[in-house]
């Protein structure tokens, strides 16, 4: 089984369960690298992020022992993905040796990771013990006032959010209609993440291939993934509902069966996307095509 294959069926097997593995409560943040200090991106996310420990913070066994500590006996690593790029000269080589000119510019390989409530002897940092709650709506707040180029925002009495390609508008419920503001975040954060695919912003949409379907159920994963990075991010819980669970996850399961690389093309497009709107993302803006720099960074809105 490959890299693909292991971590589409990790997946699948929550959606047969009746979990949506990327809905969930982030009460204690993105996890993160406690060598390195660095968030974890990406399918990462998803796969540290949902395996059902309350502590942020992943050690390699050999970083466990480096401060001081040890796993336990007897605990299971988690595998996370590390992409490997290539440099020319080995693509020259490799290509060279096997005679092939379609080279992948990188490659996927797997490490392996322990969380720190795995591990004796080695204490969380004072400041990530507790993920900061009390701050979750306005992190929340900040984030979309952090996104560059904003879409329009207009709130009806409607059931259905959404957002429009053709007039660049999400349309919102008020806000009187969510059961809570975390909900009303989280649905935010969904459709600002369609709208930076917009042709202004990524252009994710126009660089995706396949029929209608195909595309359609891309972008919705995309949306999934990102809403979810953005809500860990803040700390807005993204449960969702039974009834959303109900109709999507049967739709998503067969997707996933049918494409196991669905899942890391759309945490990719996912990360980018999210990165975009904490004003973190390089695009071109400009007809003349100058590159126009976005690094407004979000670090004043870290818990």
């Amino acid at each position: 089984m490959n890299i693909y294959d292991e971590t589409t069926q990790r997946i699948l097997k929550q959606l047969k369960e009746g979990v949506i593995p990327w809905r969930k409560t982030w009460a204690c943040g993105l996890p993160i690298s406690l060598a390195t200090g660095r968030e974890y991106r990406g399918i990462n996310i998803l796969i540290l992020g949902t395996a059902g420990y309350t502590s942020r913070y992943w050690v390699t066994f050999r970083e466990a022992l480096r401060l001081g500590g040890n796993v336990r006996k007897g605990e299971k690593a988690t595998p996370i993905i590390y992409w490997h790029w290539r440099t020319p000269e080995e693509l020259a080589r490799l290509k060279e040796q096997g005679g092939r000119g379609d080279l992948a510019p990188c490659v996927p390989f797997t490490s392996a990771v322990f969380n720190l409530e795995q591990v004796d002897g080695v204490p969380p940092p004072e400041a990530g013990l507790i993920h900061n709650q009390a701050r979750r709506l306005e992190l929340a707040d900040n984030l979309f006032t952090m996104m560059p180029d904003k879409p329009e925002i207009v709130h009806a009495s409607t059931n259905e959010p959404s957002y429009s390609w053709r007039e660049d508008r999400v349309a919102l419920p008020h806000l009187s209609q969510f059961e809570n503001a975390d909900e009303y975040y989280a649905t935010l954060f969904h459709e600002l993440v369609h709208a930076s695919g917009h042709v202004r912003r990524l252009n994710r949409v126009v660089e995706q291939e396949g029929d209608t379907m195909e595309r359609y159920s891309f972008e919705e994963l995309v949306a999934e993934f990102g809403a979810a990075f953005l809500c860990g991010f803040s700390g807005i819980d993204n449960a969702g509902t039974e009834a959303l669970a109900a109709s999507y996850i049967h739709g998503w399961a067969e997707r996933l069966r049918h494409d196991h690389r669905l899942v890391m093309r759309a945490a990719s497009a996912a990360q980018r996307a999210a990165d975009y709107i904490r004003g973190k993302v390089v695009i071109d803006v400009r007809p003349s095509g100058e590159k126009e720099r976005r690094t407004a960074a979000a670090t004043h809105l870290a818990a």
